[in-house]
């Protein structure tokens, strides 16, 4: 019997069929992870210039109020003082001069609303020549944000070259110097300790002035209590100095005087 051609074809085509439907169906790739983004984080600018190499006034003095404790130190004529450390070496005569235990350390204290004009001499007065100065900065300095002119630059002590620096506000000039290897807090610390002078009765610069009418009497005295009159009356402007208000009478009142 003869098969019509369609249905050969039919017959030829259902295996076909069934082989491609039997075939597997290659499985879907696993989605890709999608990465988490982080938003970015806002640039900060700083405002403060970074400090140049060698530079040492700023850093330690600007917008800095953690001063030291220790001796006061009043300079005659200056509306603002200061403190260093309690075991440091006063001594005093054009300029009141401090000096660390170890000698690596030294301060000096001036009066003068043109600092340049003193540095000559109170560096002399601290041991210290051929001073050389970078151009002053205006800086921030203590706890009452006294505004000052400040500036580092090296002196010669004993010889050799040393890093020094001055301060000076309100009619108080601060000049300091420290070896290499010296630790320069305390130095600094005085330097940040500047605060205005306080005024009025019991306040060093009347202390001071009480002290010195005793030193003008002792000048009209003969001896040989004139002498003993003036030797009291440093021992009375040491004690203001250091705001000591129960030494300066104990001086005065040897002499029948009395400063409130």
């Amino acid at each position: 019997m003869r098969l019509p051609v369609y249905a050969i074809i039919g017959v030829m085509l259902i295996p076909a069929c069934n082989k491609k439907d039997s075939e597997d169906v290659p499985p879907m790739p696993a989605p890709t992870p999608v990465a988490s983004v982080q938003p970015e984080q806002p640039t900060v600018l700083s405002t403060a210039e970074p400090a140049k190499p060698g530079e040492v006034v700023r850093p330690e003095l600007d917008n800095r109020d953690d001063g030291i404790s220790g001796t006061l130190v009043s300079v005659s004529g200056a509306k603002a003082n200061l403190k260093v450390a309690a075991d440091w070496k006063m001594t005093k005569a054009a300029y009141q001069v401090a000096t660390a235990p170890d000698g690596k350390s030294v301060l000096a204290f001036g009066n003068s609303d043109t600092a340049t004009s003193i540095l000559d001499k109170m560096a002399t007065a601290a041991g210290l020549t051929e001073c050389t100065w970078q151009a002053p900065q205006t800086l921030t300095v203590g706890k009452d944000k006294l505004s000052a002119q400040a500036a580092d630059g090296t002196c010669k002590k004993g010889g050799a070259q040393t890093p020094a620096a001055y301060m000076a506000t309100e009619g108080l000039v601060a000049l300091g110097a420290w070896d290499e290897s010296a630790d320069r807090t305390n130095l600094f610390g005085a330097m940040r300790s500047v605060a205005k002078a306080a005024t009025g009765p019991g306040s060093p610069s009347a202390l001071i002035a009480c002290c010195r009418v005793l030193a003008q009497n002792a000048k009209n005295t003969p001896p040989p209590q004139g002498p003993f009159m003036l030797q009291a009356a440093a021992t009375c402007e040491a004690a203001a100095r250091a705001n000591n208000v129960a030494a300066v009478n104990a001086a005065l009142a040897q002499f029948g005087m009395h400063c409130k």
